[in-house]
């Protein structure tokens, strides 16, 4: 499940932040994932469902930033449109 964190600066908004999880730590996956790449501040290999895909396509200056780099969610975080229904389209990790 992706999250996004929004800025809001006047005159230019700041990059969207995309908070995903660490590969390592997901238990579901979803079918049409992403696991090439991985989190801006620490390195780690992330997995980004359809719905953060579909903002990375939108926004190219997006920043991916693993949850646990990201730290606790302040109240300007939303789901990324579409993510409420994708845990329910995941499943269970081969290797776990």
């Amino acid at each position: 499940m992706s999250w996004l964190r929004l800025w809001r600066k006047e005159p230019r908004q700041k990059p969207i932040d995309l908070i995903v999880m660490r590969l390592a730590d997901m238990y579901l996956v979803h079918p049409q994932q992403d696991n090439s790449r991985v989190c801006s501040q620490c390195g780690e290999a992330v997995g980004i469902y359809p719905s953060g895909q579909a903002i990375l396509a939108r926004h190219p200056d997006t920043v991916i930033t693993c949850s646990v780099c990201a730290g606790p969610m302040d109240p300007s975080t939303a789901l990324a449109p579409g993510a409420l229904e994708e845990p329910f389209q995941s499943q269970r990790r081969e290797d776990r």
